[in-house]
C-alpha cells in the first residue's frame, strides 16, 4: 500500500484503450468532481479475481455518492487481450462498472504499474491520493475511498487469505518467464520434442511427460495423451490454460489417486484442486486433448 498525501501527481488519462465495456469511452478530465478508483486487473489472475467482490460492493455502495470505478484490463497473456474473452469474463464475474481494454498496456505504462491487481485512487481534482498493490488491505482502501468522498459507512468485512511463508509460488510454463522444466527431452533423428518425466520431483517445478512444445507464453501439447506433474504446498491449485482447437478433457490425480476431471473449453483459469488446509501434495494431470498451459498459481 502507499498513501500519497504529499505527492500531487496528476492521474494519467486512459490511453490506447481498444474498447470499453459497460460504458462509453471515459476521460479523466470529464471525471473531475468524481472520485475515481482505477483497478488494473486481468481475468485469469487469481489475485485479481479474489479482489473483485470488494470492488463490486464498493461500486454498489458508493456509485451514487460520486465514486467511479474503472477496471483497466491489462493482459498478462495474449489471449487475455481479446475483446470477446474479456466480455465473457465481465459477464461471468457480474461486473457492472466500466472496464477499459488496455490490450497494448499503454495505460498500464502511463501509470508506471507493475502489478496485478493494482489500485489507484484519484481525488475530485484529478490527483492520485492513494495506491495499493496486490491483494488485501480492503478496509484501508475503503477508508481512503470514504475520505475522498467525504462520507462515512460501515466497512466491508475483510476476509484474510491466510498465506503461509512457504506456499508454492506462481510458476510459468512458457520459456519467457519459466525458471526451467523438470523433465528432460528425448531426441531422435526427427528432433527433440518428447519430454520424459524422471519420476522423482522437486517442489515448485513443472514436469511434463509426452510430446510438448515450449513456446514463449505456454507449453503446448502436440500429441495426446500428455501429462504434467507438480509438487506443491498450498490449499488450492489453479491452472491458466486453454484448448488448442477444440475442448479437451483432463484427469486430475492427487498423490496418485484420481481426484476429478476437467474440461478445458476456453482460455482462462481453472480450479484443479481445493482443500481447507495447507498440505504438501503432488498433482498430476493427464490430458486427452491438445491444450496450452500458461501458469500454475496457488492459494
Amino acid at each position: 500500500m502507499e498513501d500519497l498525501p504529499w505527492a500531487r501527481v496528476r492521474a494519467p488519462d486512459f490511453i490506447g484503450i481498444k474498447a470499453w465495456i459497460n460504458s462509453k469511452p471515459l476521460k479523466m478530465e470529464e471525471l473531475r468532481g468524481k472520485v475515481v478508483l482505477v483497478d488494473f486487473w486481468t481475468y485469469s489472475c487469481i489475485n485479481c479475481i479474489r479482489t473483485l467482490p470488494y470492488l463490486k460492493k464498493w461500486h454498489g455502495k458508493y456509485a451514487d455518492k460520486g465514486l467511479v470505478i474503472v477496471g483497466v484490463h491489462a493482459p498478462e497473456f495474449q489471449f487475455e487481450g481479446e475483446k470477446g474473452n474479456v466480455e465473457e469474463a465481465v459477464k461471468k464475474f457480474g461486473i457492472e462498472y466500466p472496464v477499459a481494454l488496455d490490450s497494448d498496456m499503454r495505460t498500464w505504462a502511463a501509470y508506471d504499474n507493475h502489478y496485478w491487481p493494482a489500485k489507484f485512487l484519484i481525488d475530485r481534482d484529478g490527483y492520485i491520493a492513494f495506491a495499493h498493490f496486490g491483494e488485501g488491505d480492503y478496509t484501508l482502501t475503503e477508508k481512503m475511498i470514504q475520505e475522498a468522498l467525504g462520507v462515512k459507512s460501515n466497512f466491508e468485512k475483510e476476509e484474510f487469505p491466510g498465506y503461509i511463508f512457504d506456499q508454492s509460488h506462481e510458476t510459468y510454463a512458457g520459456y519467457g518467464k519459466s525458471m526451467g522444466l523438470g523433465s528432460g527431452l528425448a531426441c531422435d533423428k526427427n528432433g527433440c520434442d518428447v519430454y520424459i518425466d524422471p519420476g522423482e520431483h522437486e517442489p515448485n517445478v513443472i514436469y511434463p511427460h509426452g510430446e510438448w512444445a515450449q513456446e514463449e507464453e505456454y507449453l503446448e501439447l502436440k500429441k495426446t495423451p500428455g501429462q504434467l506433474t507438480y509438487r506443491f504446498n498450498a490449499r488450492e491449485v489453479y491452472i491458466v490454460m486453454g484448448p488448442v482447437d477444440k475442448a479437451a478433457g483432463a484427469e486430475v490425480f492427487i498423490d496418485g489417486k484420481k481426484a476429478g476431471r476437467l474440461t478445458i473449453d476456453s482460455p482462462r483459469m481453472y480450479i484443479a484442486y481445493q482443500d481447507k488446509k495447507y498440505s504438501q501434495k503432488e498433482i498430476s494431470i493427464v490430458f486427452d486433448g491438445k491444450v496450452r498451459i500458461y501458469a500454475f498459481t496457488f492459494g
